[in-house]
């Protein structure tokens, strides 16, 4: 049986991940409400199949994050894990759809103001996918290990935020943007690492890794963008 202070951490975390989770969904909503959930009220945009499937399916994880950590935080750990073995179907579709979206953003010749050329740029998106795929696939693997699987779910979620964050600071500025919107997944990365210490005394493993990870993949990325190896790669893959 857990010891009080052992219980009253605990539920402190699960308060604390379905506050994350809707954290999440709050900063999707933000993001994407001109263009897509409220786009008939503002840009009015005729968006292309692809686009609406592309809104629909990674919202989906945003309502599975938020569904799984309340599940979790009601006590019904057998939904949760349930739930968790269909969630790989559309971790799957997130990667085809997500990578489809990069191809076809270079074919329309989409860099965002102030980013590099499209192609260039598509190394972004990508290392975005690759990124969450790595820290789901290992929250995946980890699955018996909760302690561990909560915080790359979490993480991996964190990740793929700085689209949605881009957007929102495009309404203010076009300087710097992308490394503010990276730079704001790494701060709340951050956060949660200090929650940790405060409840638990000690900073999880998984946190360390996975920030690191995620730190040191935005300037990889950059330098792997500029390098002719893959923009010969996005011209090949884009048919551009």
């Amino acid at each position: 049986m857990a010891t009080k202070p052992a219980l009253i951490a605990r539920l402190r975390d699960h308060k604390f991940y379905l506050s994350m989770a809707i954290f999440a969904a709050v900063v999707v909503f933000a993001g994407f409400a001109r263009t897509f959930f409220l786009n008939s009220f503002f840009a009015r945009l005729t968006l292309p199949r692809l686009y609406v499937f592309h809104g629909i399916v990674f919202s989906s994880w945003i309502v599975l994050l938020v569904t799984q950590a309340a599940l979790i935080s009601s006590r019904k750990v057998r939904v949760h894990r349930l739930l968790g073995y269909a969630a790989i179907a559309l971790v799957v579709l997130m990667i085809v759809v997500g990578l489809t979206m990069a191809v076809r953003s270079v074919q329309r010749g989409f860099s965002p103001p102030g980013a590099p050329p499209p192609h260039t740029f598509m190394v972004i998106p990508v290392g975005d996918i690759a990124v969450f795929t790595v820290l789901i696939s290992l929250a995946f693997w980890y699955r018996n290990r909760t302690e561990t699987h909560k915080r790359l779910m979490l993480f991996g979620t964190l990740a793929i935020l700085p689209a949605a964050t881009a957007r929102i600071l495009f309404l203010f500025t076009t300087s710097a943007v992308l490394l503010l919107a990276y730079v704001f997944s790494f701060v709340v990365m951050l956060g949660c690492m200090m929650y940790d210490y405060v409840n638990h005394k000690r900073v999880h493993p998984a946190y360390l890794w996975a920030a690191l990870f995620f730190a040191v993949s935005v300037p990889l990325r950059m330098y792997i963008g500029g390098t002719a190896a893959w923009i010969s790669f996005a011209h090949w893959i884009t048919g551009t």
